[in-house]
């Protein structure tokens, strides 16, 4: 059983820590910088400064999980990622049960991935990356450092998508694509070419219809 602490006190650090309470680690404390800690308590835990924190939970005896959610293009979990490094922690990756994945998959410290996944063999995921539910990932895709892939995306075989990368809700990339580093790709957004570096992709938004819903309803 290893014992984590969770850094960050945010939505993200809650709800990883809900999904904890039913594997066989233990979640033990919180702790954020200590400008931003404005209460000693969460969820029951003590929280604690993180400037200072290998004093009081040696980094031989505990590990530790970045719980940053997406934002600068990841460069914030980032950050704390090797801050945490620099201390000595062993950082924690948890995969949840119901995902499925084959014995020739190989993953990094600080990754996240939630329900319902299906990653297929000789896959590779980075260090310091989240994944949502119900997503495919196929064989010999590789995905780069400090990535964020939400949930129901399809990415093909032979992917190679580089570090700090977002991929939005219900989105597909073919296989055989390049990503470039730093690169956004919205919701619902199909990617069949290889893109460069912070490149940003979109799909249209829905339009809005001139008729209201209750005219709309009574014609269906």
């Amino acid at each position: 059983m290893k014992k984590i602490k969770i850094f960050g006190t945010g939505e993200l650090a809650q709800r990883i820590f809900f999904y904890l309470q039913d594997s066989d680690d233990q979640v033990i404390a919180f702790c954020a910088n200590k400008s931003k800690i404005d209460k000693d308590e969460l969820l029951g835990l003590p929280v604690h400064a993180f400037e200072n924190i290998e004093e009081k939970f040696p980094p031989n005896e505990f590990s530790m999980f970045i719980a940053l959610a997406y934002s600068e293009m990841n460069k914030k979990r980032t950050k704390f990622f090797n801050e945490a490094k620099k201390k000595g922690y062993e950082l924690y990756s948890y995969i949840h049960p119901s995902t499925k994945i084959w014995n020739k998959f190989e993953i990094g410290e600080n990754c996240f991935i939630l329900a319902n996944n299906v990653i297929q063999p000789f896959v590779k995921i980075g260090n310091n990356v989240l994944i949502g539910s119900n997503n495919l990932i196929s064989h010999n895709t590789s995905i780069g450092d400090n990535c964020f892939i939400t949930s129901n995306v399809t990415m093909g075989g032979h992917i190679v998508m580089g570090k700090n990368c977002f991929v939005g809700l219900s989105s597909t990339i073919n296989q055989r694509i390049k990503i470039g580093n730093e690169c956004i790709i919205g919701a619902g957004t199909i990617i069949s070419k290889n893109t460069n570096d912070n490149e940003v992709y979109a799909e249209n938004s829905s339009k809005k219809l001139p008729q209201s819903s209750d005219q709309i309803s009574d014609m269906i």
